[in-house]
């Protein structure tokens, strides 16, 4: 068990994470992955399968997180965390120093998340996301790698 690339793992294995999920497709993911000079991706190995995954851009010494999935059934222990400390290590070997992310003004989870790993609010866009009742402001985040890394 632990983290992966994503160039390792078949798009079968990551199938089930993405089934009737909100967000980027896994096809739109699986053409990101393809340019492995601006995208990083990671799984977490939990057995045969893909307990999480974590998308990110990277350009210069920015990285941006695209996607993150956790498994239903494992979720609440931890597995985000360590995927995104995990990656975010990895990412500062490539050169990224600031990570940044939007998350939905109403996503309580994940924004816990993303605070308790030193991500701090720096914006927010009106009306982003689309929802049954209208739309949704996106809650812009950013974190230095650096710092959240060595506290």
């Amino acid at each position: 068990m632990g983290a992966q690339p994503i160039q390792a793992i078949t798009r079968e294995k990551l199938r089930p994470l993405y089934e009737a999920a909100a967000g980027p497709s896994l096809n739109f993911l699986m053409d990101l992955i393809a340019q492995p000079a601006t995208c990083k991706a990671w799984y977490w190995a939990d057995g045969a399968e893909a307990a999480a995954s974590a998308w990110f851009t990277h350009v210069g010494e920015e990285c941006e997180l695209i996607d993150i999935r956790v498994a239903e059934n494992k979720r609440r222990i931890g597995l985000a965390a360590s995927l995104l400390s995990f990656a975010l290590m990895e990412l500062k070997c490539f050169g990224a120093t600031v990570c940044r992310l939007e998350v939905r003004q109403s996503n309580h989870a994940a924004r816990g998340l993303y605070e308790g790993l030193g991500f701090e609010t720096v914006g927010q866009r009106p009306n982003y996301y689309r929802v049954q009742e209208g739309r949704e402001d996106a809650i812009l985040m950013a974190v230095n790698i650096e710092a959240m890394l060595n506290p």
